[in-house]
């Protein structure tokens, strides 16, 4: 008997809420509003990001000059940061050789505030390089960038492409193409990396970044380098 009057009730509860349920409201007025924003283009410093992970901000540590803060270029279209890269201390030898740089994580930063989706690219040149006492040295030396790959913090941005080999002859002349963005391409913050094989162990060379010099080139002491990266408010191909 107990069962049976458990179910009576609750059936009728079922039932009471059924027969008392408000009727579907008619729709008698509508009303629009706006949401609104406007945008200019930005013109502070870029900070360099991460390499590894773009999202992060950091402070780039090179192993030639730890304290290296950036270009500190402003506009709406900027060169934030540029790796410098080292090769070490090397024996000279009497045929060509060809070094990996003790560089781990070099890359360049690029960062596009115009709004407009005009497209843009990078070139690099390279100097002679000059020994300690400023005179043209390391005659015919080429330092090449290989397997160069692009990231973003951004999820929804399109890719700018990267060249996969970059050869950089040391004569001060040559123009390389090094990644470029179509136009609707590279809009936000971009990474430029050519990292190594292994880039977090501090033991490791980088493959990726090489500097080969010819035969009989090479002489004692330190020699020096420029390369001069290149931004163009122009679309790439």
């Amino acid at each position: 008997m107990t069962i049976k009057k458990t179910l009576i009730v609750g059936l009728i509860g079922i039932s009471s809420v059924t027969l008392f349920a408000p009727s579907a409201f008619a729709v008698t007025s509508l009303g629009d509003s706006k949401a609104t924003v406007k945008f200019k283009a930005g013109t502070g410093v870029v900070n360099p990001v991460d390499p590894e992970k773009p999202t992060k901000p950091i402070d780039p540590l090179d192993p030639s000059n730890p304290t290296d803060p950036g270009t500190g270029n402003t506009g709406s279209l900027t060169l934030d940061y540029v790796s410098s890269v080292n090769f070490g201390e090397q024996e000279v030898s009497s045929t060509e050789q060809s070094y990996s740089s003790t560089s781990r994580k070099p890359f360049i930063q690029i960062s596009d505030r115009r709004g407009t989706g005009a497209g843009w690219k990078v070139t690099a040149t390279a100097t002679a390089f000059q020994n300690e006492d400023g005179a043209a040295s390391l005659s015919g030396a080429t330092l090449s960038f290989k397997n160069g790959e692009t990231a973003s913090a951004s999820t929804t941005a399109t890719t700018p492409t990267a060249a996969q080999t970059v050869e950089l002859p040391t004569d001060g002349t040559s123009i390389v193409s090094v990644v470029s963005a179509k136009a609707s391409e590279g809009m936000g913050t971009w990474i430029n990396r050519w990292f190594g094989a292994t880039p977090n162990d501090t033991a490791s060379l980088n493959d990726n970044v090489k500097l080969t010099i010819p035969a009989g080139s090479a002489t004692l002491g330190d020699h020096e380098a420029t390369i001069t990266w290149t931004l163009s408010d122009a679309p790439g191909v």
